[in-house]
């Protein structure tokens, strides 16, 4: 069977549940981030709330993006793609974020460690996102 004739894009099954737990977590860092600008700064040591408030508002608008995605009767690889380099893009930025010598310097060790964790499991979320994209990049449905 040539790649166009597929019924269904590879591994679409286990991309909603990626796609899915992304959601879920997203939009539980988001609300709480929303709803605890204080307690998160304080926690962390992250201390501009309106950053904060800011990305909780970016979760949001992402999970929005990411459950319509999961919402199509096929899981569209180019829109697979676009939440890969979203979510890779947040990796580097925890990256840059745990470089910086001055922000890290005032932030607590959990906060340090929660943005670790949570890099590593976007990472974990872009590599399936990836796979996803580049195993189906050619489908076109009929």
């Amino acid at each position: 069977m040539k790649p166009n004739e597929a019924i269904t894009p590879t591994g679409e099954t286990l991309i909603r549940k990626v796609l899915l737990t992304n959601a879920v977590s997203s939009g539980i860092f988001g609300l709480l981030l929303l709803a605890f600008p204080g307690y998160v700064a304080e926690w962390t040591g992250l201390e501009s709330r309106t950053a904060l408030v800011g990305t909780a508002v970016f979760l949001l608008l992402f999970v929005a993006f990411l459950v319509w995605t999961v919402s199509r009767s096929m899981v569209p690889p180019s829109a697979v793609l676009v939440i890969a380099v979203i979510d890779i893009l947040w990796v580097a930025g925890s990256v840059l974020l745990l470089e910086d010598k001055g922000t890290t310097g005032m932030m607590t060790v959990f906060g340090i460690s929660v943005i670790f964790l949570v890099a590593a499991v976007v990472g974990v979320f872009a590599i399936f996102e990836v796979l996803y994209y580049w195993r189906n990049r050619y489908f076109r449905r009929n």
